[in-house]
């Protein structure tokens, strides 16, 4: 195979894994607007709205108390139920996007689950005083929630492949800008486990001990001073390495022309025009 061949095929893995790797950041996108966002406007209707339920309802008891008669049955509002439960999933949801944690996307897939075990349970049974809309609210709230996060955990299953391949996150074969990305603490994360930062071999380790030595004028520029026992451990660890048997040498004293093969010397020698005869 070619290098040019090998060229056309990186190109279309790279296309290929362009194309998954938009998949799992619409994803993750997705799971980001309505996990984090939007329940924190459902976070403030619900602040908002039980503040005014209890307010209501503190009113209603003490105007019954004054009459002397009986409350009218008081129903369980909806967003008592998002005010405790929506704080932590938009926080999890938040650190799981920044940090790539499966493991929160998880707990808040559960938080959702229990919401609308809640809700339809509710629905059918009624034990506990609620409203249909409320009912219904909670049921569509917690069914999106559960299916975005659901997204993003089957995401990490591609994501686990993308970062071991060449390019993650961008796959851009002609500018690989990988320096820039969240995801790249993914890769490095496959990268540690995997035991594969350390790029060096014992014989091509850089020296590290080394003092800068300021410049005694203002024109001339800082000197470098390295470490002498460093220098002169780096020096013979080279002068150990063997040197390459097979390599090919020539004698250039050894080396003769066949004169079988060199043309005749009247040939090539031509006499002094100098002396022949006008």
């Amino acid at each position: 195979m070619n290098e040019l061949e090998e060229n056309i095929i990186r190109e279309h893995m790279y296309e290929d894994h362009r194309q998954r790797m938009a998949v799992v950041r619409k994803n993750m996108k997705g799971t980001r607007i309505y996990n984090v966002y939007f329940n924190l406007l459902v976070i403030f209707v619900s602040v908002f709205g039980l503040y005014l339920w209890l307010c209501y309802t503190n009113a209603g008891m003490k105007l019954a108390l004054t009459l002397d008669t009986e409350m009218e049955q008081v129903t369980f509002p909806w967003y008592a139920v998002t005010f405790f439960l929506t704080p932590p999933v938009a926080v999890m949801s938040y650190l799981a996007d920044i940090y790539q944690n499966k493991k929160l996307n998880i707990a808040c897939e559960i938080i959702y689950l229990v919401i609308l075990l809640f809700s339809v349970s509710n629905l059918f049974l009624g034990f506990e005083p609620m409203a249909i809309l409320g009912i219904l609210l909670l049921i569509v709230y917690s069914g999106l929630g559960l299916w975005t996060q659901d997204l993003s955990v089957r995401s990490y299953k591609e994501l686990d492949y993308l970062c071991t391949q060449e390019g993650f996150p961008d796959f851009n074969y002609g500018i690989e800008r990988d320096r820039h990305s969240r995801f790249v603490k993914y890769r490095e994360k496959w990268l540690k486990n995997q035991k594969k930062q350390d790029y060096y071999s014992d014989r091509e380790k850089p020296v590290a001990e080394f003092a800068v030595v300021p410049a005694e004028k203002s024109s001339e520029m800082d000197g470098i001073s390295v470490d002498t026992d460093t220098c002169s451990d780096w020096f013979e660890e080279k002068a150990e390495i063997p040197a390459d048997e097979n390599k090919n040498t020539a004698d250039m004293e050894q080396l003769e022309a066949d004169s079988s093969l060199l043309p005749d010397s009247s040939e090539y020698i031509v006499d002094d025009i100098r002396h022949k005869p006008l």
